[in-house]
């Protein structure tokens, strides 16, 4: 078995639970998610460089509150 590391990684509540609703209709867990983005931003392959350039360049948008103000 491959030695794994724990790590820490703080997230904006709604993103993740975005992710957690896709992940599970999807069957991938957060940690499955994280290995295949983190093997595609340094592997070897084809898809490295242009996965370097959209994590680069890419802008997280701010996260949308919903609901209203003093309702």
């Amino acid at each position: 078995m491959k030695e794994k590391i724990a790590t820490t990684v703080k997230i904006e509540r709604i993103l993740y639970d975005s992710f957690k609703i896709l992940g599970i209709q999807n069957n991938l867990t957060l940690q499955t998610f994280v290995e295949k983005c983190v093997n595609l931003y340094v592997g070897d392959t084809s898809y490295s460089s242009s996965f370097r350039d959209i994590v680069h360049t890419y802008s997280v948008p701010s996260p949308k509150i919903s609901g209203s103000f003093g309702s």
